[in-house]
Parts: C-alpha cells; structure tokens; sequence
C-alpha cells in the first residue's frame, strides 16, 4: 500500500468528520435557540388569554419546552459545546433589534 494514499485518506476523513461535527453544533444551536423562542411564546400565550383551556395549553406547551430545553443542553455538554459571550450578545441584539 501507498502510505501516502493512507494519509490523504485519513486527513479526508478527519476534515470530513469536522465539517459534519460544525453542522451538527450548528443545526444543535439553531434547535436552542428555536426552543427559547417556544418557551416564550408559551409565557406570552399564559399572559394573553383568559380561557381556562387555552392557560393550560401554555402551561404545558412551556413545561414541554423546557424539557427539550434541557435535553438539548445536556446533549451540548455531553459534546463539549459551548458558546461565547461574543454569540450570546450577538444573539440578544439580534432579539431586541
């Protein structure tokens, strides 16, 4: 075997794996901040309506979110995800603009 034909290999393989590891922290991310965005939407729904029906929807609909909230989080910490302070305020700008 061709040890150089190997390496190039390897290295294909390794940027691969980076590249698909990006996507997943990115599309893990996007599923965050998605779940935020549930979560307030339940909170504004509980303050906005008046039917009994419809509190216990937001209330259910928030604690559910929440749940995934979690999830999510800890899947990011099992992978060693994490976010800087730069993104963070990125992001909240990008909420209040």
């Amino acid at each position: 075997m061709n040890k150089n034909k190997i390496i190039e290999y390897v290295i294909g393989k390794m940027g691969q794996d980076k590249k698909d590891k990006d996507l997943l922290e990115k599309e893990l991310l996007r599923q965050v901040e998605y779940t935020l965005i549930e979560i307030e939407t339940a909170r504004r729904m509980f303050n906005s309506v008046e039917d009994p029906k419809l509190i216990e929807v937001a209330i259910y609909s928030e604690e559910i979110a929440k749940q995934r909230f979690d999830y999510l989080l800890s899947i990011a910490r099992e992978r060693g995800i994490s976010v800087s302070n730069e993104y963070i305020v990125g992001k909240f700008l990008e909420i209040v603009e």
